[in-house]
């Protein structure tokens, strides 16, 4: 690598130290007031819900002619009738989101463990098998407690995301600058 390059490469773990510092401060603002935290995840969330669903029933109607035409403004007008439904009533939206979301991590976490055993010869398929019984469990527990964890658990999980995002956004700059200096 010439001289130009590491001083360009330098200069952007600058930037990405500062964007991990930002991160870590979002994350422990939302673990301060995770309700709020959910909240805003929920309106978020329902937006894009929203928008993709004004993507789709456009494009749907611009592609009439096209095979399944009738299947993609179903799609679209699905989005959008979802979105409304969330837009006016935000609390349902909140427990809705935390249901899916724990499905969502029960069944990540069911597939991690399938792959892991059929990768299992390759080094630290463990690691994955961990992960997925990880997934498994804190599944369970979102769904079990659901509706009263709905509160504050995607504020929760949105301020742990932010937090371990940020760590390693200013971990990663150090590893490369420490290459860097012995390369």
């Amino acid at each position: 690598m010439n001289t130009e390059t590491v001083e360009e490469v330098r200069r952007s773990l600058g930037w990405l130290i500062a964007l991990g510092i930002l991160m870590i401060l979002l994350g422990v603002a939302a673990l301060i007031n995770p309700f709020l935290t959910s909240i805003a995840v929920a309106r978020i969330l329902t937006w894009i819900f929203l928008f993709a669903g004004i993507v789709r029933t456009v494009y749907a109607i611009q592609a009439w002619r096209q095979r399944g035409f009738w299947l993609k403004l179903l799609v679209g007008l699905l989005y959008l009738v979802v979105a409304i439904l969330l837009l006016s009533n935000v609390f349902g939206a909140t427990l809705t989101l935390t249901l899916a979301l724990g499905g969502v991590i029960l069944a990540q976490g069911v597939l991690e463990v399938i792959t892991a055993f059929k990768v299992r010869p390759e080094p630290n398929w463990g690691w994955m098998l961990f992960s997925g019984i990880v997934a498994i469990i804190l599944g369970i527990l979102v769904l079990n407690r659901w509706p009263f964890n709905a509160i504050w658990l995607l504020g929760f999980f949105t301020g742990m995301s932010f937090i371990v995002t940020g760590f390693w956004m200013i971990m990663l700059p150090q590893a490369i600058g420490n290459y860097l200096t012995r390369n």
